[in-house]
């Protein structure tokens, strides 16, 4: 069978290098960065998302783009660089894979989408667990544009010639983390609400956006089933808030106690994603290492 044809921006990146790794004896994978990738046996362009003519040319020919090029979190640049690279990088991407005839692009977004991050309110979720229908409320710079791109995925699906389909990851955690993992459990006040999820699930979770068939539109989240909660995940979200928000998959909290907020049960239905991800095991090889 004939590998399918896939151009990964943003490939080099941190995130990049994993899903490169996952699609590259699967797909015919061209890398689309500013920097060369770190795996010699993949076609690499040089260009940037802000550059809309070079991607038109480089995603000619290409059946599928998975876009990962942004900036990912809101620490690393300004406000305004932050959002307009974001924003209309993701609208290049969109709009030069249509020129190009690209079948599908599957686009990154974020949990922090929800308005449940980076902010300085502490804002309850609406209820438990969270779906891909909970409001979206974001005040902050980083996960406004999150929104905004969503808003343009649709807006490019709806025009009929691409399908589109958004994934938003939890908070990936890279091996620098590992040794950190059981304190966030212990924490809190977790900013990231004790959600996390290896690469290497990310990854596979955009592999399977790409190939399965018969979707035009769609979100998902992509976590592990489990939270890195040291205590129930209803009892620190209760001691967090002041409150416990409604819980409309009570099962899900009694059949795992440290339950994941985020609810992946689309992502499974739809692209048949089953998380691995171990935050336990990822602690024990840390200490291996020495790192913990």
């Amino acid at each position: 069978m004939q590998l399918p044809k896939v151009a990964i921006t943003g490939g080099s990146g941190r995130l990049g290098r994993y899903v490169v790794d996952y699609f590259r004896d699967k797909a015919d994978v061209t890398v689309i960065d500013i920097r060369p990738p770190e795996q010699t046996d993949v076609r690499f362009v040089e260009a940037n998302i802000l550059d809309c003519a070079t991607l038109a040319a480089a995603f000619s020919g290409q059946e599928a783009v998975v876009h990962l090029a942004a900036i990912a979190n809101p620490r690393i640049a300004p406000a305004d660089v932050t959002f307009h690279t974001n924003v209309q990088g993701t609208w290049n991407v969109l709009e030069a894979a249509e020129k190009a005839g690209v079948r599908r692009v599957v686009a990154t977004s974020s949990d922090a989408v929800t308005g449940l991050h980076f902010n300085e309110e502490n804002l309850c979720p609406e209820y438990l667990p969270i779906d891909e229908a909970h409001a979206l409320r974001p005040v902050e710079f980083y996960a406004l544009s999150k929104e905004v791109n969503e808003v343009v995925c649709r807006s490019y699906a709806n025009r009929g010639k691409l399908e589109v389909l958004v994934i938003r990851p939890v908070h990936i955690v890279f091996p620098p983390e590992w040794p950190e993992l059981q304190a966030r459990g212990d924490d809190v006040w977790n900013y990231h609400l004790w959600g996390y999820v290896e690469p290497e699930d990310v990854a596979r979770g955009f592999y399977l956006a790409v190939t399965v068939a018969d979707v035009s539109f769609n979100v998902f989240f992509i976590s592990a089933a489990d939270s890195l909660c040291s205590r129930p995940t209803l009892d620190m979200v209760k001691e967090r808030f002041g409150k416990l928000p409604e819980v409309r998959k009570p099962e899900i909290f009694e059949q795992n106690p440290h339950a994941s907020i985020l609810d992946i049960s689309r992502a499974h239905r739809v692209l048949g994603f089953e998380p691995t991800s171990d935050w336990k095991r990822l602690i024990r090889g840390a200490e291996a290492k020495g790192t913990a």
